[in-house]
């Protein structure tokens, strides 16, 4: 653990001092970065107070009534570090654009490839980064880097606090793809760049508020999406439902807990 803690700040510092090499300077770089931060954390910490407002009051709630500290506090200052995390990776894109150089958003769909490439390049993008969520989820819960996540599953009862309540490296290997915003080359056409970004911030409020909405229960699953109570378990037994956007790859590894239990079933007997 004292090791994953040393690792962890110089995988920041490292982050932080990199914008002394920004190619439009440490001043445009480090005035980003503040300027991500404030929105970031913003977002975040204000979205994590409503939503668990309304879900502390949920006759649903999915563990029952709280034994357990909630923990808001400590899970408030995680997911202030997350926010520093990704505003200094944003900085560099918004360094660009602040610059008035060009960069990878845009807002015509002429200037993404046109409407066919923006649609097959994004439903192929949530391809990959679903599967990328999910296999860097499960190589987090190996021996050699569950230090780096361990602190997100104290959080057993969670609520919209925890939602990116997560150490350094584990908010590096979520939100690198940030940065290709800063490649003129890597076209993101922003209406719907912006649309998925925020749909993400508002699943993750979803899934670790510790309670549910019956319709969107019943609708989600069918489209493959995960859910508050299939992520709960995830944090109520840390080996099964490894899924953090979609449910995809749980069902395909045999990863959902339905299957696990199932496994177990057969060979206790």
């Amino acid at each position: 653990m004292k090791l994953a803690r040393w690792i962890e700040r110089g995988v920041l510092a490292a982050l932080l001092f990199a914008g002394l090499l920004c190619p439009q300077g440490a001043r445009a770089f480090y005035g980003s970065l503040a300027l991500a931060f404030v929105g970031i954390a913003g977002t975040l910490l204000v979205g994590a107070a409503i939503v668990t407002a309304i879900a502390e009051r949920s006759t649903s709630r999915l563990q029952g009534p709280r034994r357990l500290p909630r923990f808001s506090g400590r899970a408030a200052k995680d997911t202030t570090l997350a926010a520093l995390v990704a505003a200094s990776l944003l900085a560099w894109p918004l360094a660009r654009l602040f610059a008035d150089e060009p960069t990878g958003l845009v807002w015509d769909v002429d200037a993404a490839g046109g409407l066919t490439v923006v649609i097959l390049g994004n439903l192929g993008a949530l391809v990959v980064l679903d599967a990328w969520l999910y296999w860097k989820h499960r190589l987090l819960h190996t021996r050699a880097l569950f230090p780096f996540h361990r602190a997100h599953h104290g959080y057993r009862d969670p609520t919209a606090y925890a939602s990116f309540a997560v150490g350094t490296v584990e908010s590096v290997l979520t939100f690198w793809p940030i940065v290709l915003l800063a490649f003129p080359w890597a076209t993101h056409y922003a209406p719907v760049y912006f649309g998925l970004v925020g749909g993400f911030v508002l699943l993750n409020f979803y899934l670790h508020c510790g309670a549910t909405l019956r319709l969107v229960e019943a609708v989600l699953p069918r489209l493959g999406v995960n859910t508050s109570a299939f992520h709960n378990r995830h944090h109520a037994n840390a080996n099964v439902n490894f899924g953090e956007a979609m449910i995809v790859w749980d069902r395909l590894m045999g990863t959902n807990e339905a299957a696990v239990e199932a496994r177990r079933a057969i060979a206790s007997r």
